[in-house]
């Protein structure tokens, strides 16, 4: 099997990734207008994001964050080598050891249960805090079973096996919902819930292991080569903690600046940032995790060869970024008034949709940043990313103090996307200084240029378009289902999906030239 990708596998795995995660999304927002519906927006539905942001914190920093990053380019190095009885045994001791880790975690947890919960919700008022004690004793082991998760998705993807990874999330999500309709169905308890979420990450680990043994890994001896392997990863994963993961980071922050604001601001900044993951999972996300085994490749042969790389990518992100963004700006506010429905009142969809659209000035850059970091973990560079990281996580706690003081949720919102621009700026810097590299910015502003007026043209079509469409079809008896229902959605989709399609066919009419997309 051949472990080299070219652009063209790299932009069918990120199709493939990148489409599951979509179709991960689409599930997520059954799963969060069905939450809204089971906890509405108050003091429980507060308690319960808050004890499921814990273990989704050390999950996206410790597992999927720092772990992954730092485990895949060993692990690929060396499979690359035909050394699979060394990767097998690289895996043993990995397994071992950051598992027995996450084990003293969820140990302390339950003991210490209450103590958490103030420290990362210092603003919770007692009734809150009773209401999450139970929700995270049940909640937290979900880490042990996704750091699980983290560690046989490296090793797939390490043999460029990235199709039955991606498909973990979705086939979670829908034993989530499916718990979430049994738990509405019957009234059953909230506890159900979040043993329900645990099985299905139990289900999600079983379909990783099958298909890790059918790749022909196993569990290896313990030896002197495989522990040299591990204390590289070690070297990594130890100052990669924070830099990998510091939109989650972040997020954890907000979160306990915002348990100080009135009751439902946790969940509204919440609902918020799950629709800007939306682009930031599906494109972004997906992208990232096929590229930093393609990076690792890359550093061993040609590593001049990353400046053009990198180039390519955020001329890429670019291209889908933005107009996803615009998309989701304009739809905002029905977004929020069809997923909280009666469960909010028109201040809080208002309040929402302004949420969003501050998050959502941050997406480009949040994307990057995604990008960015897979290149210094191929490099070996987690000190950089971690640097940047402190900084970012100081720059945002002070913008999040100050704008909630100022602006309450909306302050918060903005800090987010503050702390984003700023890790952008970061990591461009010590690539430069660090690492000679030279972004060749004339080539990206040339292209911007050309981009923008081919947006230009696009945005101005749709508007029309949208504005045509809703006079005519929501006229008489229609009014209601293409103003308010279903309609709408399917109006804005399709014309959403021609904008795209659009942008396509007329790239070289602008003479825009993207590397992943020509052929």
């Amino acid at each position: 099997m051949s472990l080299h990708l070219n652009k063209r596998a790299i932009l069918k795995n990120t199709a493939h990734v990148g489409g599951l995660t979509l179709l991960s999304r689409i599930l997520g927002i059954i799963r969060e207008g069905l939450l809204v519906r089971f906890f509405g927006i108050g003091a429980i539905s507060d308690a319960f994001i808050m004890s499921f942001r814990i273990p989704n914190f050390f999950r996206h920093v410790f597992a999927e964050g720092a772990l992954s990053a730092s485990f895949v380019p060993v692990f690929v190095k060396t499979v690359k080598e035909n050394k699979r009885e060394e990767a097998s045994g690289l895996m043993s001791i990995s397994f071992l050891f950051f598992e027995g880790i996450v084990l003293l975690m969820c140990l302390f947890v339950f003991l210490k249960t209450e103590l958490v919960i103030k420290f990362i919700a210092p603003g919770f008022s007692p009734e809150q805090i009773g209401y999450a004690i139970p929700f995270l004793q049940v909640l937290f082991p979900f880490l042990l079973l996704v750091s699980s998760i983290a560690l046989f998705s490296g090793a797939l993807q390490s043999v460029n096996q990235f199709f039955i990874p991606a498909f973990g999330t979705p086939l979670w999500n829908m034993i989530y919902i499916l718990t979430l309709v049994i738990c509405l169905s019957y009234n059953l308890s909230p506890l159900a819930l979040c043993f329900g979420i645990i099985f299905g990450a139990f289900i999600q680990l079983l379909m990783l292991l099958f298909f890790y043994f059918k790749n022909h890994f196993s569990f290896g001896k313990i030896d002197a080569i495989s522990i040299a392997a591990f204390k590289s990863v070690l070297s990594k994963f130890l100052p990669g903690l924070l830099g990998v993961s510091i939109v989650e980071l972040n997020l954890l922050v907000s979160g306990i600046v915002a348990s100080f604001l009135p009751k439902g601001s946790i969940s509204l900044l919440y609902y918020g940032s799950r629709f800007m993951n939306i682009p930031l999972g599906m494109f972004a996300v997906a992208l990232s995790s096929i590229l930093l085994p393609h990076f690792s490749r890359v550093v061993l042969f040609a590593p001049k060869r990353l400046n053009f790389y990198i180039l390519e990518v955020t001329k890429l992100v670019t291209w889908v970024i933005i107009p996803a963004t615009l998309f989701l700006m304009f739809v905002s506010e029905n977004l929020f008034k069809t997923l909280l429905g009666t469960k909010a009142d028109a201040l809080q969809i208002k309040q929402a949709k302004w949420i969003l659209i501050l998050y959502l000035l941050g997406l480009i850059f949040l994307c990057l940043n995604k990008i960015l970091l897979s290149v210094f973990y191929a490099l070996k560079d987690t000190w950089s990313t971690s640097i940047a990281a402190i900084i970012c996580a100081s720059v945002n706690l002070g913008c999040d103090i100050v704008g909630m003081y100022y602006w309450g949720a909306y302050g918060i919102a903005a800090a987010n996307t503050i702390s984003g621009i700023t890790m952008t700026a970061l990591c461009f810097l010590f690539l430069h200084t660090r690492h000679e590299f030279r972004f060749y910015a004339g080539n990206y502003f040339k292209f911007l240029g050309r981009y923008c007026a081919q947006l230009f043209l696009g945005c101005a079509l749709f508007l029309v378009a949208f504005l045509f469409l809703l006079n005519y079809l929501a006229s008489g008896a229609w009014h209601n289902f293409f103003m308010f229902g279903i309609g709408y959605w399917i109006i804005v989709t399709l014309l959403g999906l021609s904008l795209m399609g659009l942008m396509f066919v007329t790239k070289r009419l602008f003479s825009v030239e993207l590397y992943f997309l020509n052929k």
